[in-house]
């Protein structure tokens, strides 16, 4: 079969050196990161259709999604499993989540594969607000929240690699298929 992409365009104009509204990936990059410009490329331009870059976008899907989201999901479950400690107890089921998006992979849903990722991170999100392990410090909530962030990390690093083995590293393990 053959893959068909989108055309890209900056702020609503076609990309063009007489319009003078190029961009240099690598600027890009070095401004934000690799992860931060994979990430928003994959989930903001479904794959193969047309997509417009947008700076604003890009910064407020690091900032809502990768840092709020994500990140302080992290680092708070990370701080707290430190001082509280982690006790073996039933995981969060993350199978619907893994299986939905292994479909949309095999169909090239990229972002539909993202959307699935980050339902699953508001879930985590909302059962660290539910349960309060900061003042409950119930170390076994903190082994399914640190355990389903395990899973997040395996499931986003084909999308966010760096980022994925920066959470392996501060969870201790690896990822692995």
């Amino acid at each position: 079969s053959t893959f068909n992409h989108g055309f890209l365009t900056f702020n609503g104009k076609k990309i063009s050196k007489s319009l003078g509204n190029t961009i240099s990936p690598k600027i890009l990059v070095e401004k934000y990161g690799a992860d931060t410009i994979r990430y928003f490329c994959l989930r903001h331009f479904p794959f193969g259709e047309d997509g417009d870059f947008d700076e604003k976008a890009l910064i407020e899907r690091h900032n809502n999604e990768l840092a709020n989201k994500l990140g302080n999901l992290v680092s708070r479950v990370s701080a707290l499993a430190e001082k509280y400690g982690l006790e073996k107890s039933e995981v969060i089921n993350s199978k619907p989540t893994i299986n939905k998006v292994s479909k949309h992979l095999e169909d090239y849903e990229l972002d539909k594969a993202l959307n699935e990722i980050f339902a699953f991170i508001d879930k985590l999100n909302e059962y660290v607000q539910e349960k309060k392990p900061w003042e409950t410090r119930d170390a076994g909530v903190l082994y399914q929240l640190a355990n389903g962030i395990k899973d997040v990390a395996v499931l986003l690093s084909p999308f966010i690699p760096e980022s994925a083995e920066k959470i392996a590293r501060i969870f201790g393990f690896e990822i692995s298929f």
